[in-house]
């Protein structure tokens, strides 16, 4: 696969990893700006892959009262989808620590939605541009409605 471009889209690129939750297969796909984590349906992923994706990142948004326009915005700027290689270690490590967490949330419920809402209250270490620890809902919502200054530099 190509090294990535760097990402239009202000929650920048979409590390996306399958995993098993119970008896189904979903996709775990994690921004790498704010480390915000959706949860969607392995199946059909060929055909229907980005499509789900950007559906389940405008629920996400839309739950965590991010303001419609910054929504739509968002959404918008994710149409053109490109494939490449994982390249940032801090994505990939959280990767492994949200699959992780997944199984001890699981017995409370299956619904991807309530799961993502759940991993977006999770201290994340080094993410976030104003304190040494921050939380992927609030990341995201600093992003998504304040003035883009480009992206988050990590120690």
């Amino acid at each position: 696969m190509p090294e990535p471009a760097p990402s239009t889209t202000v929650l920048g690129a979409w590390y996306l990893h399958l995993i098993r939750l119970g008896p189904n297969q979903i996709v775990m796909a994690i921004s790498e700006r704010s480390l915000l984590t959706v949860l969607l349906p392995a199946r059909d992923l060929r055909r229907t892959l980005a499509r789900n994706l950007r559906r389940s990142i405008r629920d996400l948004l839309v739950a965590l009262n991010i303001p419609l326009d910054a929504v739509h915005g968002e959404i918008t700027s994710m149409n053109r989808v490109v494939y490449a290689n994982a390249v940032d270690r801090r994505v990939l490590g959280w990767i492994n620590e949200i699959a992780y967490q997944l199984d001890a949330y699981e017995g409370n419920t299956s619904n991807p939605l309530e799961l993502a809402l759940r991993l977006c209250e999770t201290p994340i270490s080094s993410v976030g541009s104003r304190s040494p620890y921050g939380i992927p809902r609030n990341i995201a919502r600093e992003l998504l409605t304040l003035p883009y200054s480009g992206p988050i530099l990590h120690h």
